[in-house]
């Protein structure tokens, strides 16, 4: 076994133990829930604040989050000037 790119003589890439087991993939499910939650809690502004701190581009999100906060900006324009 070559210890440094974890493969073994036939160039196979091993697979950690236990790292797919139940108990470990519902604690990953549960987790992920729990980063939902958090997430669906806070508005487009603070989710965009939140991303500026991040390091990388983050572009999707970005273009996702200021679509969202343009729309709600309009519509409640709109609404004002009824």
């Amino acid at each position: 076994v070559d210890e440094r790119n974890n493969e073994n003589y036939r160039g196979r890439i091993m697979k950690y133990k236990g790292y797919n087991n139940k108990s470990r993939i519902r604690q990953r499910q549960e987790e992920a829930i729990e980063r939902q939650k958090v997430y669906d809690g806070r508005t487009p502004e603070q989710q965009l604040k939140l991303i500026k701190t991040r390091p990388g581009e983050s572009k999707k999100e970005k273009h996702k989050l200021v679509e969202l906060i343009e729309k709600a900006y309009k519509k409640s324009k709109k609404e004002k000037n009824k």
